[in-house]
């Protein structure tokens, strides 16, 4: 079992491996410091734990493309409660559906999920997570929210 720090240290190695991942596959884009006008990146964590989403409240520029890491010990399912509408490039595990509303299959542990906010709003969000007590699955359910700014 790891430590609290173990788990703090492997999350944000985490993290920028895979900021350094998507950097790598996309080299157009860059951080907001680094090249003007290029696309913004944020990740949320998603962890098995109190606080399992972090940040839970995000506020982030149009044209930021969020980034869903899953942390947590086993997949975990992300869908937004408010209509999106179009996101901007292609969301990577997302899907909509006839009203524009995103979601995601099964995202393994270890997996991510990314989507782009072209519209100003906030957007709330929840993350279904499978959890076993005492030999009996139930679903827990945590939920958080983006707020897209110009």
């Amino acid at each position: 079992m790891l430590t609290r720090t173990q788990r703090t240290l492997y999350t944000l190695f985490t993290a920028c491996l895979l900021a350094a991942m998507v950097l790598f596959a996309y080299p157009g884009i860059a951080c907001a410091e680094e090249k003007p006008g290029a696309e913004p990146i944020s990740t949320i964590i998603l962890k098995h734990e109190p606080d399992s989403i972090t940040p839970l409240n995000l506020k982030v520029k149009l044209g930021t493309t969020i980034v869903f890491l899953n942390n947590d010990s086993g997949p975990v399912t992300i869908k937004f409660l408010d209509k999106l509408g179009i996101a901007c490039k292609a969301p990577v595990n997302f899907y909509a559906d006839l009203w524009g509303n995103y979601e995601t299959a099964a995202v393994p542990q270890g997996g991510t999920a990314s989507l782009c906010f072209i519209y100003k709003g906030t957007y709330k969000y929840e993350v279904k997570r499978l959890i076993t007590v005492q030999n009996k699955a139930s679903e827990q359910i945590a939920t958080g929210t983006i707020t897209a700014e110009e």
